[in-house]
């Protein structure tokens, strides 16, 4: 999980000019009502996202990564309905993304719409609300 986020989600091409420090120690990946999930492909992780609950019947989607070598293959909308079906299973009727730029469209492809949720920590990440 931590080296697909590393790769994926925290390189200097994707945040020219930022530094980040990705930290696999981080509180969040182990509070009790977030949920980290890797999806797997012939015993081989590919994907990972994280499910964090927000309020009552809230979650946010947060740190979406598919692998370099199995982008554009149809394993995002895999992780994505996975995820989304989770999230029901918990009794979450809105889920919440900030996304990089360059994910926008593949959320609206999905049924996700912008939407203003909170004040993006960067203003380069867009907010995305599913269905």
């Amino acid at each position: 999980m931590h080296d697909i986020r590393r790769a994926t989600l925290f390189t200097p091409e994707r945040h020219p000019g930022q530094v980040f420090a990705y930290r696999e120690d981080h509180p969040d990946d182990r509070q009790v009502e977030n949920h980290p999930f890797l999806l797997m492909l012939d015993e081989q992780p590919i994907g990972v996202v994280r499910l964090d609950r927000r309020g009552q019947d809230e979650g946010v989607v947060r740190l979406v990564a598919i692998v370099e070598a199995r982008q554009r293959q149809g394993d995002g909308r895999v992780l994505e309905h996975l995820v989304t079906e989770a999230a029901r299973r918990r009794g979450m009727r809105q889920l919440h993304v900030n996304s990089h730029p360059s994910a926008v469209g593949f959320y609206e492809k999905v049924g996700w719409h912008r939407q203003v949720w909170m004040q993006p920590s960067s203003p380069v990440l867009p907010s995305i609300a599913c269905r």
